[in-house]
């Protein structure tokens, strides 16, 4: 229980929470939650749980900072996987490119060159769009408040990638479509970073 006063602060501020709005939402004073982050109070057991319910714990995390420190190593360890494969998969675009070059050049042969630009690349941007709020939710956690908004969020970056994997399969039925997403992967791949962001942000599992 000795912790619980610098869990209830530490998770307050990772929500972006005041202590006046974390006390509305508890129908309590800012007084209160005052108190409780210096000590001089503790939570009820009800208060307990409504609390570990606003922050999105579980109340052992709110009575203990061990589980904190295993959601913070997790978050930590997707940030470095994703980063690695985003290397990775630049590495091996930049590899590829060269070859891909001498195919277009020699034989007129350009699908080693679409699967770098319309497959590859975009990867790159895709995982470094989820690498990049996984690493700031080492800190501070990025996932939504509210299950609705969580959805919304994984359905927009979903339907991103949908759209762009569907017009990549109708490049093989329509030349005109090619032309567009050729443009679209060839001079924005940088806009595969939001549906990234989107999907990691909308994940339903709780950061903590």
């Amino acid at each position: 229980m000795n912790d619980i006063m610098k869990n209830i602060k530490r998770l307050r501020q990772r929500k972006g929470l005041t202590q006046e709005e974390l006390g509305a939402k508890l129908h309590v004073t800012r007084q209160a939650v005052s108190n409780w982050e210096t000590g001089k109070n503790q939570p009820d057991i009800e208060i307990l749980k409504s609390l570990a319910e606003t922050l999105e714990v579980d109340v052992s995390e709110l009575l203990y900072s061990q589980k904190a420190d295993e959601g913070r190593r997790r978050r930590l360890l997707t940030a470095a996987v994703l980063c690695a494969l985003a290397v990775a998969a630049w590495v091996a675009f930049v590899l590829l490119r060269e070859k891909a070059r001498v195919l277009q050049s020699n034989r007129y042969d350009t699908h080693l060159s679409m699967v770098l630009i319309l497959g590859l690349r975009p990867l790159v941007f895709l995982l470094l769009g989820g690498a990049a709020p996984a690493l700031v939710s080492v800190w501070r956690d990025l996932h939504p408040a509210t299950l609705s908004v969580r959805h919304r969020m994984l359905a927009a970056g979903a339907a991103i990638l949908l759209i762009y994997l569907v017009g990549v399969w109708g490049m093989l039925l329509t030349p005109k479509v090619s032309y567009y997403w050729t443009l679209w992967a060839g001079y924005a791949p940088w806009t595969f970073l939001l549906p990234g962001a989107l999907l990691f942000c909308g994940c339903e599992r709780k950061a903590g």
